[in-house]
């Protein structure tokens, strides 16, 4: 029996893939949950359709792990998403390859803000379908999320060609920087990177999309690790079952 769940547990344990930002382990957080943010778009008709796309996205970031992480907000908050037409000046991407850049600034142990930064500039962004996918991928990289080794998660670093939601590697990496956070919050904890000088310091982490992934791009190695782990842990039981019907 003991047997059985050693090969269990080493199988579903490495069945995560996310993946959580230097700065936010090496000990920066949100001093508060959730985070206010707001669209800042002079045009009207695109300032309403990002606003529609980022309410979306964070519904069903919420919906899927049960968790308060986002308020929208129409004004009052430093939080914001907005659309670029000089991406490249602005963030020093490259524009060919970047849909969208996550800036997190810090002060003393915490965030202090973020900002999510839409290249305008980008065909893949002109189709609504991909900017939900791209908003919903940096919403998570402002919750401290980094690039998923899953490629079905929108956590990975690639736009998938079809999405179909937040994958269970998502929901399991949003609920854990949550707990991190919730801790560090009671407990009051201060990185040993933090400073006093008072000057805000600036945190990037971009979205490194370079096109959709193919249809075919196959399975994940985590996948195929999850599935070799399950085809073994049925063998494994029916070895344990052949020798109980022999006992």
């Amino acid at each position: 029996m003991w047997l059985k769940w050693i090969i269990i547990f080493s199988f579903t344990s490495s069945a995560w893939a996310f993946r959580l930002t230097s700065d936010f382990t090496n000990g920066f957080y949100w001093s508060t949950l959730p985070i206010n943010i707001t669209v800042l778009e002079a045009d009207p008709a695109r300032k309403s359709m990002i606003e529609d796309l980022a309410k979306a996205a964070i519904d069903e970031w919420q919906t899927r792990s049960g968790l308060s992480l986002w308020d929208y907000a129409d004004t009052g908050t430093k939080n914001i998403i907005r659309w670029s037409t000089n991406f490249a000046s602005e963030t020093r991407m490259d524009p060919e390859s970047t849909l969208a850049v996550a800036i997190r600034y810090t002060k003393g142990p915490y965030f202090a803000r973020t900002e999510i930064v839409i290249n305008g500039g980008h065909s893949l962004n002109q189709n609504q379908a991909n900017l939900r996918t791209t908003i919903t991928h940096e919403l998570g990289h402002t919750m401290g999320l980094d690039h998923s080794e899953v490629g079905q998660a929108v956590m990975a670093p690639t736009l998938q060609a079809w999405y179909n939601g937040l994958h269970s590697d998502d929901v399991q990496g949003v609920q854990a920087a949550q707990a991190e956070m919730d801790h560090r919050q009671v407990t009051g904890y201060v990185s040993p990177l933090s400073y006093d000088s008072g000057a805000s310091q600036t945190q990037a982490l971009n979205c490194g999309t370079v096109g959709p992934v193919a249809a075919t791009s196959g399975v994940s190695v985590n996948g195929m690790l999850s599935l070799a782990g399950g085809l073994l842990i049925s063998f494994v039981r029916k070895i344990l079952k052949w020798f109980k019907s022999r006992c």
